[in-house]
Parts: C-alpha cells; sequence; structure tokens
C-alpha cells in the first residue's frame, strides 16, 4: 500500500473512531460544553444587570436592575429586538461606563450617534455595559447573561482592571496561541466535556490547586480595603498568572459569543505614557543596602546635573541609575521624563513604557498584556481596533498624555470620540457596518457638536473633582490638583470645586494658592465647614491667630446651627481642635482645655486631642486632669515619644517623679532627638528654675 493510501486509512479510521465515541458518549448522556467555565474565580451571586419590565407606553424591555446601578449606567432596551436591528453590547470596565462622566460622552454614546448618521438603514442598538473597577472574568460572567438578549455583536475594551482585586490561582493556567485558536472548535464536542470534566477534577484533587478565589457581585478592590497602593508587592509569579488568565477570558469570552453566534470586536487598551507617573515603585528583589545607596547617589547625582544644565552628564547619571536597578519604576519615569525634554522621543517612549510595566500598582494594562489582545483576535479572526497605536499617531510625539487622557486611562471626551471613530473605521473595513451613500467626514463633526452640546460645564466639573478627589487619595497629588485646576476654570462658582482646588494646593506646597481657593469656597458658601477649617490652619501656620480664630469660630457655628452634633460630629470636633490650639497658642490655657474636652467629648479616642488637652491642662495647672489624659493618649499611641514627654512632665508636677524617669527614659528611646526640643523635660524643668529636679531625677546631659 502507498504512504498516501495509508496516511488516509489512518486518517479515516481515527475519524471513525471518534465519531463513534461521541456517539457513545451522547448515548450516556454528555452534552458538549458551549464554552469553557473560569476554573480560578467563583462568584457567590450572579444577580443580573438587567431585569424585564414595561416602559410608559407599555412596552416590554429590559432596564438596568436598580442594585446595579452603582456601577452600570442606566440603560434600557427592547425585549423583543425588531426587525432590521442591530444589538452591539460594549463591554469592559470604567473606560466603556464613561468615567469619570457616563454614557452620553463613553465612547459607547459616540458610537450610538455615529452609527445613527453612518448607516441609517438599521436600526443601532449600542448598549453600554460598561462596570466600573469590572476585570475580564467578571466581563465574562457578564457576557454568559448578555448572549439571553439576542446580541448581534459584542465590543470589549478590557484590561486596565486585571490587578484590582485580591485573588489566587492554584497553579499554571498558561494557554499556548495555538490552543487558543482550537479552543472553539473542541468546545463543542462532547469529547472535550467529559475530558474536561476528569482535567476539573483532578485539579481540585491536586493539593496546590484547591482554591477556587470566590467574589461577590459587588467589586472590592485591593485599593478600597488599603491606604491608597500600599497593599501592593513586587510578586512575578501573581503578576504572570494574572496575564494568562486574562488571555484564559479573552478566548472565553470569543466562544460565549460564538455560541450564539455573535461577532466580537477586541479593542488594545491605551493609557497615559507621558504624564502618569507610577502608582507605586520598589527596588529590584534582593538589592542589597549598597547598591540602593548607589542607586540614590546617581538619582541624586542627576538632580544636581539637571540643575546644572548639564544634560549629558544628568543622563549619564540617570543611565547609570538604570543600570542598578532597571526595575524601578519612578526611577525609569523620570528617565522618560527628561529624554522628552530633549526631544529623544522614540527612547523616551520605550523608558514610559518600561515605567508603565515595573508599576508595583499596575493600573495600567501591561505591553504584554496588549500584545494578547493582538494575538488572541488574529487566532480567532475577531475584529480589532489597536487604540493604543491609534493614540500613539494622535500625539504629535507619539507619547500619549494628558492631551488624551484625563488621568492614567480614562480618555477626555475627545479622547473617546477618537476611540469610538476608530473602531467605526475598523467596522467599516470589516464590513459590519455599511455606510450609506451621502456618508462623508463631515457626519462626525456633526455628532460631536451633538454630545459636547449635551455636557453642561458644571457637570464636567464636578466630574472632574471627582476624580481629582480619587488620585488624591492613590497619593498623585499632582494629578490631582491639576484636575482640580481643571474644575476650577470650568466652574469657578462650586464651593466643593473651590475647596477641592485649595485642598490640592496645599498638599503641594503652594498655600498662598490654597487660601485664594478656601476664601472663594466660604465666600460662595459661608457655612462650608471644611474651607473654613483648613484655612484656619493655614493662617495660623503664618501666625494669623486671630484670623485663624475667627475662622474656627464660624466653623464652629455653622456647625452648631444647621446641623446636629450628631450629624457633624467629625468636623465640629476638628473645628475645636484648631480652636482650642491656637487659643493655648495665645495663653488662653482655660479656654483651650474647654475647646479640647468638647471635642474629646464629640470624637473620643483620638491621641491627638488627648495629647493637646493633657498639655492644655499643664498649662492651667490641672494637674490631676492633666496626667490622666496623657496616660489615655499614651495608651493609644505608646511608641509616641511626644506624648511619653509630656507626660513625663505631667508626673513631675505631681510630684510622682520615679514614674518621670521612667516615662523620660522611654521617650528617649523612641525619640533620641527629643532631648534637643524646646518642651524636652529637662529644658522645661530648667526654664521654670527647677534645677534641683533635674539633678535628682540625674537628667544632666540629656540621659540617664
Amino acid at each position: 500500500m502507498s504512504v498516501g493510501k495509508k496516511i488516509l486509512m489512518t486518517v479515516g479510521v481515527t475519524a471513525v473512531f471518534f465519531l463513534l465515541l461521541e456517539g457513545i458518549l451522547t448515548f450516556v448522556g454528555v452534552e458538549p460544553r458551549r464554552f469553557s467555565e473560569d476554573p480560578f474565580v467563583g462568584f457567590t451571586s450572579t444577580s443580573p444587570l438587567f431585569v424585564e419590565d414595561v416602559d410608559t407606553e407599555g412596552r416590554r424591555i429590559y432596564r438596568t436592575a436598580d442594585n446595579k446601578k452603582r456601577l452600570f449606567n442606566p440603560q434600557s432596551f427592547p425585549v423583543e429586538k425588531a426587525d432590521g436591528a442591530i444589538r452591539i453590547f460594549c463591554m469592559g470596565g470604567s473606560t466603556t461606563f464613561g468615567r469619570p462622566f457616563d454614557d452620553a460622552t463613553s465612547y459607547c454614546g459616540w458610537l450610538r450617534g455615529l452609527l445613527l448618521e453612518v448607516d441609517p438603514a438599521h436600526r443601532w442598538e449600542v448598549i453600554n455595559a460598561g462596570g466600573v473597577s469590572y476585570a475580564s472574568y467578571r466581563v465574562a460572567l457578564l457576557m454568559e447573561e448578555l448572549i439571553h438578549y439576542q446580541p448581534d455583536f459584542f465590543i470589549i475594551y478590557s484590561g486596565q482592571n486585571e490587578f484590582l482585586e485580591a485573588r489566587t490561582y492554584g497553579g499554571i493556567i498558561a494557554m499556548p496561541a495555538s490552543v487558543r485558536g482550537l479552543s472553539a472548535v473542541a468546545a463543542r464536542t462532547r469529547l472535550y466535556a467529559a475530558l474536561d470534566g476528569v482535567i476539573h477534577r483532578a485539579r481540585l484533587d491536586e493539593e496546590d490547586a484547591t482554591a477556587v478565589t470566590t467574589l461577590g457581585d459587588d467589586v472590592i478592590t485591593r485599593l478600597d480595603a488599603s491606604v491608597g497602593p500600599d497593599d501592593y508587592r513586587r510578586d512575578e509569579a501573581w503578576r504572570q498568572q494574572v496575564i494568562d488568565h486574562y488571555a484564559f477570558n479573552l478566548v472565553r469570552m470569543a466562544d460565549i459569543a460564538a455560541s450564539v453566534g455573535a461577532g466580537v470586536h477586541l479593542v488594545v487598551p491605551a493609557s497615559n505614557l507621558g504624564h502618569c507617573t507610577p502608582f507605586k515603585s520598589e527596588h529590584a528583589e534582593g538589592m542589597d543596602g549598597e547598591s540602593m545607596a548607589r542607586w540614590n547617589q546617581a538619582m541624586a547625582a542627576a538632580r544636581q546635573e539637571v540643575l546644572d544644565g548639564d544634560v549629558d552628564g544628568a543622563l549619564e547619571q540617570m543611565e547609570t541609575a538604570r543600570d542598578i536597578d532597571p526595575h524601578h519604576a519612578a526611577g525609569l519615569f523620570a528617565i522618560g521624563t527628561f529624554l522628552a525634554e530633549q526631544g529623544r522621543f522614540d527612547e523616551a517612549r520605550t523608558a514610559f513604557e518600561q515605567a508603565r510595566d515595573e508599576d508595583v500598582c499596575p493600573l495600567r494594562i501591561l505591553g504584554e498584556m496588549g500584545d494578547v489582545v493582538r494575538e488572541v483576535a488574529a487566532q480567532r479572526r475577531l475584529g480589532l481596533t489597536d487604540f493604543e497605536a491609534v493614540a500613539d499617531r494622535h500625539t504629535p510625539d507619539g507619547i500619549p498624555g494628558s492631551d488624551l487622557f484625563l488621568d492614567h486611562v480614562h480618555p477626555t471626551i475627545e479622547g473617546n470620540g477618537l476611540l469610538a471613530r476608530s473602531i467605526l473605521d475598523d467596522l467599516i473595513e470589516n464590513l459590519v457596518v455599511v455606510p450609506s451613500a451621502g456618508w462623508n467626514e463631515t457626519v462626525y463633526n456633526v455628532v460631536e457638536e451633538r454630545i459636547l452640546a449635551g455636557v453642561d460645564d458644571n457637570d464636567r466639573a464636578l466630574a472632574l473633582m471627582k476624580l481629582s478627589k480619587v488620585l488624591g487619595w492613590a497619593g498623585k497629588i499632582q494629578d490631582s490638583w491639576r484636575l482640580a485646576q481643571q474644575a476650577v476654570q470650568l466652574a469657578p462658582a462650586e464651593s466643593a470645586i473651590q475647596y477641592q482646588a485649595g485642598l490640592t494646593a496645599q498638599l503641594i506646597g503652594q498655600p498662598e494658592e490654597a487660601i485664594i481657593h478656601y476664601r472663594n469656597a466660604i465666600t460662595i458658601q459661608p457655612d462650608a465647614d471644611l474651607p473654613r477649617q483648613n484655612l484656619g490652619v493655614l493662617l495660623q501656620l503664618q501666625g494669623d491667630f486671630d484670623g485663624a480664630v475667627e475662622q474656627f469660630r464660624a466653623a464652629i457655628e455653622h456647625a452648631r446651627a444647621e446641623k446636629t452634633v450628631e450629624d457633624n460630629r467629625e468636623n465640629l470636633g476638628d473645628a475645636l481642635l484648631g480652636q482650642g490650639f491656637i487659643r493655648y497658642r495665645q495663653g488662653r490655657a482655660k479656654e483651650a482645655v474647654t475647646c479640647f474636652e468638647e471635642s474629646n467629648s464629640l470624637i473620643p479616642g483620638r491621641a491627638d486631642t488627648l495629647g493637646r488637652l493633657g498639655q492644655a491642662q499643664l498649662a492651667a495647672r490641672q494637674i490631676p486632669q492633666a496626667v490622666a489624659s496623657l496616660e489615655a493618649a499614651s495608651q493609644l499611641v505608646p511608641s509616641d515619644g511626644m506624648i511619653l514627654n509630656r507626660l513625663a512632665v505631667a508626673y513631675v508636677s505631681a510630684g510622682r517623679m520615679d514614674e518621670a524617669s521612667s516615662a523620660w527614659r522611654k521617650a528617649l528611646r523612641l525619640t533620641p532627638e527629643l532631648k534637643d526640643a524646646p518642651d524636652a523635660l529637662p529644658r522645661v524643668l530648667a526654664a521654670s528654675g527647677r534645677a534641683d529636679l533635674v539633678e535628682r531625677l540625674e537628667l544632666a546631659g540629656g540621659g540617664l
């Protein structure tokens, strides 16, 4: 028999074998799986995004469930899709949602308006199903619901939220590219379903693969559970697992859509490279103290060279630092910024990309993940819009920044328009959309005018203010200040916006500017408590004690007059604390004690309040009360040397010399520099003419 006939016979026998096996599995009741389940993340609830309802005209519709409106835009669409209607679901995270605004200015809103103009022959239904902080595994789960609503197409912009939620992986989940392309075919067979079930059970029996992270309906990010990015640590193994899981989910979404014959169009997300400092930087694992010292020395030398105007010298020092530690995100970003200023944009972009990918708190899609999107689209023959490449082309220096993005990932309104236009161009190229005969470029201008006309400056400013608060909480103070300034320009008559501008100016070290904004906020809203309190603090630092007391007094009066004490407990307590401090500085100790006591009654258990109360009680010669207050403060913060020093002074005043000596010894151990402080125990005793007590406590020379 010839070789060719042998090959044909082998293929035929193999095919017959698998057909018989499929028949046997059919007989025993094994059903093919339309798509894989996620073996790594489970959910405690699957409450639907859309619920059936009736609109004002009595038509049956699906609308966004009330319990989902915190994370999703209100949307609605008919239960029965009309003839000729094309239903598109836009899916992803907060960019798809339209943050910091909403659906109207999102790329979904732009696309909805463009499709109606470009191809009016069809009835386009563009539904925004973007969920704030939704990662790909949540998007995939949501798609399992959406395939029941007669979808024609899914547009998926996902990848910026993959590192937000804490979860663990039991084993290696890497999916080779070849497998990504074959999974859809295999998933339709009963043999695949049977083998997958066996493998899944085997995985559950392995010690290292027993844990499947279970998540709730609401997204609880690692940032929500910590103070900013502090919870993040460098973990290369987990990072790779997250990337592999992301690839798995993209393929899974393609399979879910294919199970109902719906198309999929992937988008490579873009992010702010040039104007977004890394959220958290760490040195490379294993770096010793000497290497860190050399890195710090090189970066300090680079800064000095910049000040001296020595460009080559600065770059040489930066490159030395990079050679010592090529993984420190902030160092790489500094190099990128310097290169961009010198017009060396290609090199700068490389440094910015490295800074993004080395960010220990990766809230921007990594470069490797963008390649995964391209790869999956090619393997599965899906539509693709490479928004990263589009953003590069529409930036003069090829480094996207604040010209396209409001923060690290969210596009400006115009940036969303660019994204929508790019998606539409690709849909037209892929023959998903067929433009009408009268279509031309002016349609983009028409839609842009319509969308921008619907955006109120005040609403835009309030959205920017909210985004400014989020960035400030994440520690990105300069970015927070920049957005607050934009918000003030749009809506200068909003007290809350003026306050946010003042707060960010204060945090970046511009007190004069902060004072202007705080005064503006008070002029607009005289009963605003927070701007008065912060203004009082700044006036106090400038030595204007009368002005500071006036602000605290007014804040206290407004807090008492317009709100119940219970509702405004914290603001009132802070204002009293500020006023008490000023009274103490003015030598009015008894009035200070009254303020501190009331503040402590409103917000009990704060060490700073108790410490100041004890200090004021000492000045007012209320010695037993001072000892009690300072002992309580020290119990709350036993490592605070300053409070222990004040307690030692109180013990001396109460004649409790042994306890004073013990408290002072401990204070010095905790805070050695305390011996040089103006209110250190030896200085206080010497200033009060009690040198005999200094000798008795053996405090000569600042130590015991």
